[in-house]
């Protein structure tokens, strides 16, 4: 045997020994129609699986050896798209990357289980890092990180893992409309604490249904965000807006919808924020007190 020959079959036993070593942690979810997804163990009773593919409390996971069990929430953030499940039985907890560490053009793998217990995995390499920055629902993500890999039908919520079998975060095509993101192993750790200890992480709450516009020049032009829609008994309903009102910035900053999204999401219960209004026309600055957002809406 050659030995590139030799040096080749080593590097594929390395991966298959990667997978094999992971395996145990990765399990099955089912708990949306037709296609499940994946989940793996955080703790020896936690799951942790994508936030967007639980569509039903009804929820069974298959773990390593096929035996389905049931799972129960504990908590839920649509914001990072991450869930956290409980289960009775034991099972065996992944270890984390140094988010520090990773780089662009690392090898990664995805690892998932389908519903008959048989694990697959996926291969291909860190194509983007980045600095933290915010979903289009306002969740904090403490480092860009997009793999360049094929996430097949059930791999929404299953872990990227580098060449040492440890997990870089959750791989999930619900935050971006575009492309496939990995969740972080940093913001999966302070996710995971409040799930715990919360059962939510906290996100402020208006009430209002936006829409994007671009303002005319004898307006002021550039981007703003009209009001199409308001709860009723909501914050925003308290504070005076009224369909139709043009949202044009914060404390005499413009902003943008994406903008208003975020400054609405990261803000407490209770706070204030000054918004610029076009009404009819007319600026006018208005108040408004910022709620939380209610438990049924979250997801």
């Amino acid at each position: 045997m050659s030995t590139s020959t030799s040096a080749l079959a080593a590097l594929s036993n390395d991966i298959a020994g990667t997978i094999e070593r992971i395996a145990p942690s990765i399990v099955a979810v089912e708990a949306r129609h037709r296609v499940g997804s994946t989940g793996f163990y955080v703790r020896p009773n936690l799951i942790l699986t994508a936030d967007h593919t639980l569509e039903s409390d009804d929820i069974e996971i298959v773990p390593a050896g096929g035996a389905t069990e049931r799972a129960t929430i504990v908590g839920r953030d649509p914001s990072t798209d991450l869930a956290l499940l409980r289960t009775e039985t034991a099972g065996v907890p992944v270890t984390f990357a140094d988010d520090g560490t990773l780089r662009v053009g690392a090898i990664t793998f995805a690892v998932a289980r389908d519903d008959d217990g048989d694990v697959a995995a996926t291969m291909g390499v860190v194509s983007a890092v980045g600095a933290a920055w915010r979903s289009w629902n306002g969740g904090d993500i403490d480092s860009y990180i997009r793999p360049d890999l094929s996430l097949y039908p059930r791999f929404s919520g299953s872990p990227l893992v580098d060449g040492d079998g440890n997990v870089i975060g959750l791989n999930t095509p619900g935050l971006s409309r575009r492309q496939d993101i990995t969740v972080p192993a940093a913001t999966i750790a302070r996710v995971v604490e409040t799930l715990v200890s919360r059962g939510h992480v906290a996100q402020g709450y208006l009430g209002v249904a936006l829409q994007h516009v671009h303002l005319p020049e004898r307006l002021g032009g550039g981007a703003a965000a009209v009001i199409v829609g308001i709860e009723s008994d909501s914050p925003a309903e308290r504070s005076g807006l009224i369909v139709g009102d043009v949202l044009t910035g914060l404390d005499r900053a413009r902003v943008d919808i994406d903008d208003l999204h975020a400054a609405i999401a990261r803000s407490a219960a209770g706070a204030t924020l000054a918004l610029d209004v076009l009404r009819g026309g007319t600026p006018q600055a208005i108040a408004v007190t910022i709620g939380e957002r209610p438990a049924r809406e979250r997801g």
